[in-house]
């Protein structure tokens, strides 16, 4: 994986994990897989909506 295309989705790895932590929930692959995938569905940009299909099945799978 090239490092333009790994930059966003470690972002959005990361938001994932914070927002968690904020919600008191545990940190594990299925609970930020879950989170990428919900906000998936909030986001009205098609790029964003891939990188965030992407991130999810990168911590699910780990690789993609």
């Amino acid at each position: 994986m090239d490092e333009e295309k790994a930059i966003p989705m470690v972002g959005e790895i990361g938001a994932a994990v914070v927002a968690l932590i904020a919600k008191g929930a545990v940190i594990n692959r299925d609970n930020i897989a879950t989170y990428l995938e919900v906000r998936r569905k909030t986001v009205g940009n098609v790029i964003h909506k891939g990188v965030l299909r992407d991130a999810a099945k990168l911590v699910r799978e780990g690789k993609l």
